[in-house]
């Protein structure tokens, strides 16, 4: 719209100018014939644009919605962060002592507690929950 009216005022300040410059006579009366076209085409130019549904009310924001990545980041890592401790929570109540280690795709546990047969697949199964696909390592330290 601003581009519009600043179109129009170029159109008339420069029709002005011709008009005071130019001498009297047939030339003058062309250059008038054809300014008063322009600046007729110019004003009308955005009611053609209605009818063909081409105007935009949006004022250049065609993407209004914006995503804030660094917002995103920040929920996901909270979100890693509450699961890794609600998974630290359960295997401390399953007499398991271990440090999680969580990212988007992978789950690291490093236990304290002694190796026995068949932990590891049991602390897989306390884990996996908290974190869906993401892939589970244990390794013990």
């Amino acid at each position: 719209m601003g581009q519009w009216v600043v179109t129009v005022a170029g159109i008339a300040i420069l029709s002005v100018l011709c008009d005071i410059i130019l001498p009297e006579g047939q030339t003058r009366r062309y250059v008038k014939t054809v300014f008063g076209v322009v600046v007729t085409l110019v004003i009308v130019q955005p009611l053609v644009g209605l009818f063909n549904g081409d105007i935009s009310f949006s004022r250049g924001r065609e993407n209004a919605v914006e995503i804030q990545q660094s917002y995103v980041n920040s929920v996901n890592d909270r979100q890693l962060q509450s699961a890794a401790e609600s998974a630290k929570k359960t295997l401390v109540a399953n007499g398991i002592d271990a440090d999680i280690t969580a990212t988007e795709k992978t789950v690291t546990v490093a236990v304290k507690t002694s190796w026995e047969q068949g932990l590891e697949q049991r602390i897989k199964d306390l884990v996996a929950p908290f974190f869906g696909n993401s892939t589970l390592s244990v390794v013990w330290v």
